[in-house]
């Protein structure tokens, strides 16, 4: 019951309303879930709108940001301040680690334990023992 206190706040607070309240019977509810369906699938076109905007935009900000960077680091430039908004722009150059995947492990190990059996041996204990996430969710398959 508390669950369901909690859906028709969350409800409120969006600005919807809520088809199942904590007095509804199960007919109700039933009947409910239909709304809740249609107002899920219309936020759910709207974000994988708004997330396409961002995807765009993104692409535009990273090829300008390229040539930004291909001309700071043409002319030895570290920073720049910028009048309008009263802030600096910095070139800065930070090396990061690179992924872990089965074949790099696989070559770091067999370096490292110099066997290939030690390494294929560490590889499984790793795969059995490494832990894992639970996630619930909703998917919308068109038919």
């Amino acid at each position: 019951m508390s669950t369901e206190i909690e859906f028709a706040k969350q409800m409120t607070l969006r600005g919807m309303e809520s088809p199942v309240t904590p007095s509804t019977t199960n007919d109700q509810e039933l009947q409910g879930l239909k709304d809740i369906i249609v107002a899920w699938r219309e936020l759910d076109k709207e974000v994988a709108d708004l997330n396409q905007q961002v995807r765009e935009k993104r692409k535009k900000q990273k090829a300008l940001e390229e040539v930004i960077l291909r001309i700071m680091k043409k002319h030895t430039i570290g920073a720049l301040d910028l009048k309008g908004s009263g802030g600096r722009l910095l070139y800065r150059r930070q090396t990061t680690k690179g992924t872990l995947n089965v074949k790099s492990l696989t070559e770091m190990l067999t370096q490292h334990l110099k066997s290939e059996t030690a390494a294929g041996d560490a590889l499984k204990y790793i795969h059995e023992h490494r832990g894992g996430k639970v996630r619930e969710s909703l998917l919308y398959e068109k038919e």
